[in-house]
């Protein structure tokens, strides 16, 4: 009996030196792992605007499937916001991989005939447009005759799209008689774009159109006591979520005010700098500049519905990325003054701190970015358009309309000379004063030695800025 005791003591002692001896091999190899996964993230990707794009290729890995869709294609204006940036990155960095992504989209979703898969015509949907932006930049690239088939299709709806008494497209068919400032990014940019090639010497008719409607845009749905733009306006002012008296709705919704800015944007640089009536949108786009500073919160970044001030408003992704952006790009383009750089980069830092976070994986995420917001229609009377129902709405992580935006600030903080490893340095960087780069450091994300962002009251050890913190 003695001996077998001693038999199982000995049996037990080796067991339990075996399995610490396995939890230190695993605990090796973890440690392994996250530094390779450090090391290639800091081989590889010094620019946000890589770094993310190969982060939706390995989490999507067909362009086709970006907007939340595991296998089903979409012809869809989710996935042609992330498509242009991503085709600007390849334009910036020549990545091979990345070109090969993104011709899968046309190669699959635009037929032999230029029938265009998930597409109806007759539909009227401007968001079902803005795809035809990438695919014009890519016929730019590498022309091909079913692409141009599909171009000239989308065209034709927008000559026929249904429009307010005042000349403005309606924004879908079924949201007759309404305008709505996201409408604006799905169609006019490629309607001012693509004229020249496809209505080659009418162009400035086109032109004139779009300058008509994005100005009387403008006018329907500012507001002057807020000095911003509601999200849409109904011309016959009897929508359940119009005001009776002016036809808006009733709040400013980040998003919103963020496609209108970006089709201004878009439009501007679209326009020969010799046209005539160019500096009618370029007052507009000034004007939308310094509104949106106005609403820039401490943090750098901007809430989800900009003109209410309430505990359960949050700052959001989709629409901070879209502000950013759009302030820098003007700075790059001379339109707007130094002080909007200043803007635009706190915005961007906001936003790294805010919103990105490292994943265990090396990929990187973008958190809280709302998933949809609308307005009706008549058989989802919950959309009113009430602070209440923007608060309702899902809020995800790498959404579309988030990501690609990020992807274009990204871009432009790095051509200001920008990086993953410098964005925070506590110097002075471009002219910036010193007092703002500190204050940004003063909320910069905590990562742990892994990679992963973790809250400041982490008990391991944390990394702040390239400094460890303890």
């Amino acid at each position: 009996m003695l001996s077998r005791l001693k038999n199982i003591r000995i049996f037990v002692g080796e067991t339990s030196i075996l399995k610490n001896m396995r939890k230190i091999k695993i605990l090796t190899l973890l440690v392994f792992f996250f530094a390779n996964v450090m090391v290639l993230r800091a081989a590889t990707y010094q620019h946000y605007s890589e770094w993310m794009a190969a982060s939706e290729m390995q989490r999507t890995p067909h362009p086709y499937n970006l907007n939340f869709s595991s296998w089903w294609p979409q012809w869809s204006y989710q996935v042609g916001v992330e498509l242009d940036p991503m085709l600007d990155v390849y334009l910036e960095y020549q990545n091979a991989k990345l070109w090969n992504y993104l011709k899968e989209y046309p190669a699959m979703m635009v037929q032999s005939d230029g029938s265009i898969s998930g597409y109806s015509y007759s539909d009227f949907n401007l968001d079902n447009v803005r795809p035809g932006h990438f695919l014009f930049r890519m016929y730019q690239q590498s022309p091909a005759e079913k692409e141009l088939k599909a171009l000239n299709t989308l065209f034709k709806q927008l000559e026929n799209q249904p429009r307010t008494e005042n000349g403005v497209w309606w924004h879908k068919e079924v949201y007759h008689w309404q305008v709505w400032l996201d409408g604006v990014f799905m169609g006019m940019p490629f309607y001012v774009l693509s004229a020249p090639t496809l209505k080659a010497g009418q162009e400035k008719t086109y032109y004139d159109d779009a300058v008509d409607q994005m100005t009387t845009t403008d006018r329907m749905t500012y507001d002057e006591a807020t000095d911003l733009w509601k999200h849409a306006w109904d011309e016959t002012h009897t929508m359940f979520w119009a005001d009776a008296q002016t036809g808006q709705s009733q709040h400013t919704w980040g998003r919103a005010l963020g496609w209108y800015f970006m089709a201004l944007l878009e439009v501007l640089e679209a326009l020969p700098e010799d046209y005539a009536r160019r500096g009618e949108l370029l007052e507009i786009f000034q004007h939308v500049a310094a509104s949106v500073v106005k609403y820039q919160d401490e943090s750098g970044v901007w809430y989800d519905v900009l003109d209410v001030d309430d505990p359960r408003n949050y700052l959001e992704a989709t629409c901070s990325s879209m502000f950013c952006y759009c302030l820098l790009k003007g700075v790059s383009h001379g339109w707007l003054a130094d002080e909007y750089k200043t803007a635009g980069i706190k915005a961007f830092r906001g936003i790294v701190t805010e919103f990105v976070k490292e994943n265990c994986n090396g990929t990187i995420s973008l958190e809280k970015c709302c998933e949809v917001s609308g307005l009706g229609p008549e058989n989802k009377p919950q959309r009113d358009g009430s602070f209440e129902y923007y608060m309702s709405e899902n809020v995800r992580d790498n959404d579309p309309k988030g990501v690609g935006p990020f992807m274009w600030a990204a871009l432009e903080m790095e051509r200001l000379g920008y990086t993953v490893e410098n964005l925070f340095n506590e110097e002075v960087v471009d002219g910036i004063a010193e007092k703002e780069i500190l204050k940004s450091d003063e909320t910069a994300a905590f990562y742990s030695l892994a990679g992963v962002r973790v809250g400041k009251n982490y008990r391991g050890i944390k990394i702040k800025n390239g400094r460890v913190m303890r």
